[in-house]
Formats: structure tokens, sequence, C-alpha cells
């Protein structure tokens, strides 16, 4: 098992400590992804997972198409052949999304609209 929260951490804390004190745009992300959180996360805490089950589970490293990517600033994503694994770098929370459904999923895999199973709270280091 690799520790893709250490991978994680470090990508997030570069972004808030050096990229939005620079950039009125990843300001705004940033402020946005704040009130995202202040909002949803009562429920998002209601689902917590540890990073690094989530990507061995979703995106086996054994796919061998495994890739790591920052997309519009505030998102970090783990791609591998049927999943991405997309972390908000602010406000600490993950999807799953199916891309052969195109369609975001619940912890089990199965796609859902429904948000409340569908974000999901990265647990903290000494939480996992």
């Amino acid at each position: 098992m690799s520790d893709y929260k250490e991978k994680y951490s470090e990508v997030s804390n570069l972004y808030i400590e050096t990229v939005v004190p620079v950039s009125k745009i990843d300001q705004g992300r940033y402020d946005r992804s704040k009130i995202r959180e202040k909002l949803y996360n009562a429920n998002w805490e209601k689902q917590k997972v540890n990073i690094n089950d989530i990507i061995d589970k979703f995106i086996p490293s054994e796919e061998g198409a495994f890739k790591q990517k920052t997309e519009s600033g505030i998102k970090y994503i783990f791609e591998g052949k049927q999943y991405k694994v997309i972390c908000d770098k602010v406000a600490g929370y993950l999807r799953i999304y199916d891309k052969y459904t195109e369609s975001f999923c619940e912890i089990n895999g199965m796609p859902s609209n429904n948000l409340q199973l569908t974000h999901f709270k990265i647990k903290k280091r000494e939480e996992m």
C-alpha cells in the first residue's frame, strides 16, 4: 500500500501556502471551497475515509494506468482505468468518479446522484 495521504497533504499545503496567496483566481477558488466546506462539512464528516484505502480499492496499482494530476487548481486527481478519485485540496473531501458510467459513486462503487452519499471527508493522519 502506498501512502497517498502524504502526497495529497504535500500538494494541498503547497497550493494553500504558495499558490493561493499570489493568485486572485486561486484565492477565489480557495474562498469558494471554504464556503462549500462550511455548508456541507457536517454531512461529509458522516462518511470519513482513509484516502489510501479508497485509492487502493478503486485504482489498484496493478492497473498500470495510474496518474496523479491537478485540475483547476483546487482539485487533485488520482486516475486509473475506470475511476478517478477527485480530492479537494482545501476542504479535505474526495469524490469517486466512474468514467464508464460518467457518474459519481457511493463508497461501494454504485453510481448515485445523492450528494450526501458521494462526498467523503478525508481522514486526518492521526485518524487513519
